[in-house]
């Protein structure tokens, strides 16, 4: 849906294959494999994270008011409509990035940790964005409010653990297969047929 949306606009297509030539390129100037897979990993965490506040937003019930707050204070100087236009730009162009970085760290490199580990990542930042956003905004009654600006520390030390983590790993592509494998269900596993006697008739 994403790569559609992109697509089916020119300027935005250039606009895409100009910045994610240049991620690329960022990536590719490091020498040896680890370093350039820890560059690519680098660069899926910018891209989640500029995912975050148009995911926030479709994610977010939010009352019209409250929407505006939010646009105005990530775009003090732009207007609402242009806040909007730009943070959905900025969406469609992070998510096709981050869906290219995700195929080379999975398909090309084989590296595992841009399967699972990368997916609970993306769900702290979420949780965490989420968590800011209520605070800075006060969108939620002051006791909740209090409750998330307590949790913010923990939130955000989640998160950074996570990305060292993740950065720390090396390649577990064969790990995670294995694993795989390991829960496939065999004959010892699998849930036989009950058979029947001629008592149970």
């Amino acid at each position: 849906m994403v790569a559609g949306r992109v697509m089916e606009t020119p300027s935005l297509q250039r606009l895409w294959a100009a910045e994610h030539s240049s991620l690329l390129q960022a990536v590719a100037t490091h020498r040896g494999p680890g370093n350039q897979v820890a560059a690519l990993k680098s660069t899926s965490f910018k891209l989640i994270h500029r995912k975050g506040l148009f995911e926030y937003l479709r994610l977010r019930p939010l009352a019209p008011a409250e929407r505006r707050r939010v646009l105005a204070f990530f775009h003090p100087s732009r207007s609402l409509t242009d806040a909007i236009i730009a943070e959905h730009h900025e969406y469609v162009r992070s998510a096709c990035s981050y869906l290219c970085t995700n195929h080379l760290g999975l398909e090309v490199i084989g590296d595992g940790t841009f399967e699972g580990p990368f997916a609970r990542y993306e769900e702290l930042f979420s949780d965490y964005f989420r968590a800011f956003c209520d605070v800075a905004l006060s969108t939620l009654p002051d006791a909740e409010v209090a409750h998330l600006r307590a949790l913010l520390p923990y939130l955000k030390h989640q998160m950074a653990d996570q990305r060292s983590a993740i950065l720390a790993l090396p390649y577990s592509r064969a790990t995670l297969l294995k694993q795989e494998l390991q829960r496939q269900p065999t004959g010892d596993t699998v849930r036989l047929r009950r058979p029947s006697f001629d008592g149970d008739r």
